[in-house]
Order: structure tokens, then C-alpha cells, then sequence
């Protein structure tokens, strides 16, 4: 078939005329495939038509905004072959399956090369393509505790925490973006492609080097302290007025530490066993104990205002509701309401990396599964009405009725 190399869906962003096949799946990969579409470029998200995606979940509509859908087989060789048409179009190729999957589909990275030399692909196992652990399944929640990070959280000895967002996945997605990027420049200028492996376990590990090298310098070994910091006091959160609301304060100098006894008030904070930043930290319970009999009557976004002008870093602990109502990021236009058809409009964080983003007004809800089978083949691979009837018969492909030949 006769594929087009420039045809895009996308009008705006740095990344117009980039185009992306996500094979990618739950979150780290489609994180980093989301980005690139927010960011203008054309990502085809290609599922198994047996394996129907659900946007009934907010996650799902959080990770796969502003991507089409391809429902394809890779496991029949008519499918194999429609994916590496779509290679020959295409600038890069990313999954996150085990390492046995892609060899077994016979899609290795040589494969795919000799379809296209100057293809980007970014293989997102959990822990990287060689190795004992190679074809260990991960999940964020897992890999995080195999990086060491979760053995550092906690208040006490007894049991470590979880982060409760899977700290792997999004540090692993946006590694993503930015060796991706990289490489496409390169790829851009040289024409030459890349493998890259990058383990989902592996991105963690690389937040944590400082304790690290504490380790092989002087056999340190950090211990959980909840929310407590090992020399600035006070650091933590208090109570605040009403149910379950909270505040997050931070003193490391003594002029913020003027500043907040003289938002406080009183005499209780003048006690000289306060007046350095040693004296400080021996005595942080009792400071606690002050600032949160005297935040309990308040509520947070009045006690985060007042020491904010003051010069003390605080902060409410917000709730996904309170993100939703923020006077800050409603002034700078971080949402985005997306019209997810039959599930209403909803609305969803915007992108935190600032810049040549899609117009959002072009941003459109995760895809049905197949919605855009026909797109792609007949617009993007030459494929006629007759071949896509063929491929929904044999199972090769599936046609949802949103179906569109856009151009």
C-alpha cells in the first residue's frame, strides 16, 4: 500500500508533523505518549481488537487524550504487516510489554528498522531488556519498591509507605518524552534510528542518588521520618479548621522563622530555647504544638495566605476537589473540559510542561477502541472499503461506527 508520510490530523504545537505508534499500555507509556499529542504530534494508539479499551475510568481519559486509535492483531502475519506499513510512515514506536512480547510477535527493534532505519523506538519494560529480572511483570507500585524509594517513606520503623501514585510510572514517562525527543532530533539530522530501553524501575532509582553515594561514601542508610526534615524545624503539616483540612509549613532561616512568630503572635514562640536553628529542631513537638493550636481555628487557604505574604513557605493540602475550584490554576487556563461523548464533559489536568502545545480547543477525549481503524488505513496506507471489510471479518482489525476518514 502507499503510504503518506505527511498527512497529520494535527494543526498546532511544536510537535506537528511528528507521528507516534503507542503500544503502550496502563500508565508510564501511555503518560509519555500523551504528552507527545499534547504537544501536537500524531499518536496512534494501536490495540488488540480482543482487549476493548474502557474510557468509563478517569484514567484511562487522563492518559490517552489526544491519540487515535488503531484496533490491530499483531499476532497474524496480515496484522504484523499493516504495523509495518504504519513503521514506514511513521518517526516512532513505543511499548511497554515484557521483552519476550515483541520478539515473539517478531517485531524486534531489527525488524522494525529494516521498515523504516530512521525509526525512533523506546521499549518501557520493567526492568529493562536484559538482566535476571528482565521478564519480571512490574507495575509502578512494585518497581518503586524495588528502587529503594519506598523504604525511605513512613513514620516508623514498622511498615514503609507507599507513595500512593506509583512514583515509577510518571518519572518513567517523562524520561520518555525526553529521550525520545533527543533522539528524534538526532534522527531528524542524521537519519539514523535508535533502540532505546528504559526500564520502569530503573527512572526511581535515579531520584534517589544522593543516598546512593551517602551509602558508599560512609555506609548511611536514611530512615523514614514522615513529614519531618533532618535540620529545618518547623517542617511538617498541622490540623487546620474543619474535617481532615491541613497545612504544610517550612522554616529554614531565622528571618522566616521571625516572620512566622510574628504572624502567630504571642509569647509562646519566644522562648529562647527557640532562637537558633539547632534549639529549633531539639524542641520541634513543642513549636508543633503551638502552631497547631493556633491554625486549628483557621482555615488553610487564610493560613497559607497570611505566611506566604509573610515570607514563610506553606502550602493547604489540597484535595482533587479544591484543585478543581484553585483560583491560581484557573488563571492560568490549567484545565482542559473534554467532551467524552456518551460520558458527558469532564474535565481534566491540563499539561504542566509550558509551551507550544496543541490548542485545546483542539484536545479530544481517549479514543474508542477502533474509532480511527478506518482513518489510518485508508487515509494513512492506501487501504480501500473493501480491505477494511475483509480485515473487521477475519478479525484482523475492528471498525468502531465513530469511525472517521478524516484527513
Amino acid at each position: 500500500m502507499n503510504g503518506k508520510k505527511s498527512t497529520t490530523i494535527r494543526s498546532s504545537g511544536a510537535l506537528k508533523g511528528v507521528r507516534v505508534v503507542d503500544l503502550t499500555r496502563v500508565w508510564a507509556g501511555p503518560l509519555g505518549t500523551r504528552i507527545l499529542g499534547d504537544f501536537g504530534a500524531e499518536v496512534i494508539k494501536v490495540s488488540d481488537p480482543r482487549l476493548p479499551a474502557d474510557r468509563m475510568g478517569g484514567l484511562y481519559g487522563k492518559l490517552n487524550r489526544n491519540k487515535s486509535s488503531l484496533g490491530l492483531r499483531l499476532d497474524t502475519e496480515v496484522g504484523r504487516r499493516i504495523f509495518l506499513e504504519l513503521v514506514t510512515i511513521s518517526d516512532v514506536v513505543i511499548e511497554n510489554f515484557r521483552p519476550r512480547v515483541m520478539p515473539n510477535l517478531n517485531l524486534t527493534y531489527d525488524e522494525i528498522m529494516k521498515a523504516n532505519p530512521s525509526i525512533v523506538m523506546c521499549a518501557m519494560p520493567g526492568y529493562g531488556a536484559e538482566g535476571p529480572y528482565a521478564e519480571f511483570p512490574a507495575f509502578g507500585s512494585t518497581a518503586e519498591a524495588a528502587s529503594g524509594v519506598v523504604s525511605m517513606l513512613g513514620y516508623t520503623t514498622d511498615r514503609p509507605i507507599q507513595t500512593g501514585m506509583s512514583y515509577a510510572d510518571p518519572v518513567s514517562g517523562l524520561n520518555s518524552v525526553g529521550v525520545v525527543l533527543t533522539y528524534l532530533r538526532r534522527s531528524r539530522a542524521t537519519g539514523k534510528g535508535q533502540y532505546i530501553d528504559l526500564a520502569l524501575a530503573d527512572s526511581p532509582v535515579c531520584m534517589i542518588g544522593e543516598y546512593l553515594v551517602a551509602n558508599s561514601a560512609i555506609s548511611y542508610l536514611p530512615t523514614e521520618r514522615g513529614n519531618e526534615h533532618p535540620d529545618h524545624a518547623p517542617h511538617g503539616v498541622n490540623r487546620a479548621d474543619g474535617d481532615d483540612n491541613w497545612v504544610a509549613i517550612s522554616v529554614t532561616t531565622n528571618d522566616e522563622w521571625q516572620a512566622l512568630c510574628s504572624v502567630i503572635g504571642g509569647d509562646r514562640l519566644s522562648d529562647s530555647r527557640f532562637s537558633t536553628q539547632d534549639g529549633r529542631k531539639r524542641f520541634e513537638e513543642d513549636i508543633d504544638a503551638v502552631i497547631s493550636d493556633w491554625a486549628k481555628s483557621r482555615d488553610t487557604v487564610s493560613i497559607m495566605t497570611q505566611l506566604q505574604e509573610a515570607g514563610v513557605r506553606a502550602g493547604r493540602v489540597s484535595n482533587n476537589q479544591e484543585l478543581l475550584n484553585d483560583p491560581h490554576l484557573a488563571a492560568n487556563d490549567f484545565f482542559a473540559d473534554i467532551d467524552e461523548g456518551e460520558n458527558g464533559l469532564k474535565r481534566y489536568d491540563g499539561q504542566s510542561i509550558r509551551g507550544n502545545i496543541l490548542d485545546k480547543s483542539e484536545w479530544k477525549a481517549g479514543p474508542i477502541l477502533g474509532q480511527d481503524s478506518k482513518h489510518v488505513l485508508v487515509n494513512l496506507l492506501g487501504y480501500s472499503e473493501a480491505d477494511c471489510a475483509a480485515l473487521a471479518i477475519d478479525g484482523t482489525s475492528v471498525f468502531n461506527d465513530e469511525s472517521s476518514t478524516q484527513s
